[in-house]
């Protein structure tokens, strides 16, 4: 195997470590919003991504990792991923997790769209097909009579939107900045900006139980952010965007484990409807698969 290649499996696998990681902080997010407060679990979150990415700083000896060629889209990207969080928490509240996360998995498609219409770049008839498909699966998944409530389903849209920005500009700042640059800068935002709520919701008791399951899912959030972010910096987002679509698989196994809840055969098709547009969209993108 080349280098090239073994390069390119290492960012796959990382990827896909990534949403096996993030999935699990969702189900057990979840389960921890039963007795906390969606802004201390996500302001936890952040404070520990802040810690881990400052002391792996400090450990490599490395200051120039402290500066950015783009602060400005770092903060940028820090507000969309903590609105993201925001919007995303709000949802889970209200939603089955394997059906939040079909709908999060909009998000490559929606990328597609930014990159027609902001960037200019050109979209094939089949890449409208594409996005057609995924949206009529997501119909699917939140359609009237289902099981997912319409609030729910209308703060995961909107979640969706700012991780569509979120996912654009990963991909500009890992060409530019350390993925441990990235991690610190929007992990320092979101740490800070919430800092603001969080004594408005901190609660009289901290029972044992809930912070080993508080820091179970830091953790889970702080490692799929940081091997998202150094998947993207080993290979192109064409590449890596197609394994994104395992965290549904993940997130229906978590669902089913912790909440024995499983998809009726609606949802289930509209599930098998985005990640399978999904996936021709990513090979659509990738230049040497369509060579």
């Amino acid at each position: 195997m080349s280098s090239a290649q073994t390069t390119r499996l290492t960012a796959i696998l990382t990827m896909v470590a990534a949403m096996a990681c993030l999935s699990t902080q969702d189900t057990f997010s979840k389960k921890l919003m039963l007795s906390l407060a969606p802004v201390l679990i996500i302001w936890t979150r952040y404070g520990l991504q802040t810690a881990l990415a400052g002391v792996s700083i400090w450990r490599s000896r490395s200051p120039q990792w402290l500066r950015t060629r783009q602060w400005r889209l770092q903060l940028l990207r820090g507000a969309l991923v903590v609105g993201g969080s925001v919007f995303g928490y709000g949802a889970l509240q209200r939603m089955p997790v394997a059906e939040f996360t079909a709908i999060y998995c909009l998000v490559p498609l929606a990328v597609t769209l930014v990159a027609r219409f902001v960037m200019k770049e050109q979209v094939s008839p089949a890449g409208w097909l594409c996005m057609a498909g995924g949206l009529c699966g997501a119909l699917l998944v939140v359609r009237p009579g289902g099981h997912v409530d319409p609030t729910g389903a209308a703060l995961a849209l909107m979640g969706v939107i700012c991780y569509t920005g979120f996912q654009t500009l990963t991909g500009v700042l890992a060409r530019q900045d350390s993925p441990l640059t990235i991690q610190l800068y929007t992990s320092a935002f979101g740490f800070v900006s919430l800092s603001v709520l969080v004594p408005f919701f901190w609660p009289a008791e901290w029972p044992w139980p809930t912070l080993a399951l508080l820091a179970w899912v830091a953790l889970a959030g702080s490692y799929g952010q940081y091997f998202m972010v150094l998947a993207f910096s080993k290979a192109p987002a064409s590449t890596l965007s197609p394994y994104l679509y395992s965290a549904i698989g993940f997130s229906a196994l978590g669902g089913w484990l912790m909440f024995d809840h499983w998809p009726d055969a609606l949802a289930v098709g509209g599930m098998g409807m985005i990640a399978g547009f999904g996936l021709l969209s990513g090979w659509l993108n990738n230049p040497k698969a369509t060579a």
